[in-house]
């Protein structure tokens, strides 16, 4: 290779040390390369011979690279092309790095938003995903101040009716009725909706700062379960916070119980060095963490396969992710019995036929 880039993460321990090996084997394989470390990094990740970038800096690439023929943005195998619209956060939640790393939150304006759009149109895809740190916040730094509905607005008025926009996260507090009636009409949005949670006790939240109570965002995904009642709904949830009783453990794990939540991604707290939450006392044995993961993982598993067998024998619209794999508009994988003869990233119809023992559905093209 003659350029590497590595768009390095930090929200956990393990996501630093997973950036920090591939830097070091990616170095140790290709040495004589161009290379790049961008985005949330600490010192001790940094090697000779690299160039780090944080932040808004990645945006020097393009000039460093200018000797560098043009090559292709859009790689052949990436079904569901990112699209970047923000980046940065204001929240300063007392377990996260982020806001440290990459700054308050900036949003990135229409007309470049809707070129990425049109791009991925141009190479093919069927479907693009919404990204980044604080996707809520769209908007509020423009002048005029936006709002991330008018950005969905913008873009389905431009674009044609068959190319799908999939939200990767936002947060309940976010998330307004207007916003829950456009998603209800809208054709373009995929039925699939992300809304961290972090946890279900009000205590935790408080420790977290982050802003809101449990029954507000019960409110929410009550509203939107109940606009879009085939969407699938996840949560991230972070558990092993400082200090988290057993009954603030069991405040969430009920909570999450009697939600609306279709599945869930369980993380044990992870200190982050130059945050509150890494000094705050009473930090919680790795042991204890695990087991709590564990039993939060089983309820998502459960929910998961509640979700998916909800669909079998129904035809669900999706995008081939590889010659056996669909993924549904609503966020089912899908194996196919039989391999499709489509290339991979072609909008597809699925039947679901089946529900394995290990959560899994299969079917057929329909």
């Amino acid at each position: 290779a003659e350029i590497i880039i590595i768009n390095s993460c930090a929200v956990t321990g393990n996501a630093e040390k997973e950036s920090r090996y591939r830097l070091r084997r990616l170095n140790r394989m290709n040495p004589d390369a161009k290379k790049y470390f961008i985005g949330c990094f600490t010192e001790e990740q940094k090697l000779p011979d690299t160039i780090f970038l944080r932040g808004s800096e990645k945006f020097q690439i393009p000039e460093l690279l200018s000797d560098i023929p043009p090559f292709p943005a859009i790689q052949e195998n990436h079904v569901r092309p990112l699209i970047h619209i923000q980046n940065g956060c204001d929240l300063h939640c007392s377990y996260c790095i982020v806001p440290h790393f990459r700054g308050p939150s900036r949003s990135i304006s229409k007309e470049l938003v809707l070129e990425q759009v049109k791009a991925a149109i141009q190479a093919g895809r069927k479907e693009g995903v919404l990204t980044g740190i604080h996707l809520g916040t769209w908007g509020k730094d423009l002048r005029p101040k936006q709002h991330l509905m008018d950005l969905l607005h913008f873009i389905e008025k431009h674009i044609e009716n068959n190319f799908k926009i999939r939200i990767s996260s936002l947060d309940s507090n976010e998330i307004p009725d207007s916003l829950i009636d456009y998603l209800k009409d809208s054709e373009m949005i995929r039925p699939h909706f992300h809304i961290p949670l972090q946890s279900g006790s009000a205590g935790i939240l408080k420790r977290m700062k982050r802003r809101y109570l449990p029954e507000q965002y019960q409110l929410v995904v009550e509203k939107l379960r109940n606009a879009l009642p085939e969407a699938c709904i996840g949560a991230d949830v972070i558990v092993g916070f400082p200090g988290e009783t057993e009954a603030e453990y069991e405040e969430c794990f009920t909570f999450v119980s009697n939600s609306p939540l279709d599945y869930l991604h369980v993380f044990p707290f992870s200190p982050r060095s130059g945050t509150p939450a890494a000094t705050m006392p009473d930090q919680l044995p790795e042991a204890l963490k695990k087991e709590r993961v564990k039993r939060l993982k089983g309820l998502s598993d459960t929910r998961r396969t509640q979700f998916t067998r909800r669909f079998m024998g129904q035809i669900r619209q999706g995008i081939l992710i590889y010659p056996d794999l669909i993924l549904t508009d609503n966020y089912i994988s899908v194996h196919l019995t039989k391999p499709a003869k489509v290339k991979p990233g072609n909008a597809v119809q699925v039947q679901l036929k089946e529900i394995s023992a290990n959560h899994k559905a299969s079917g057929i093209l329909a």
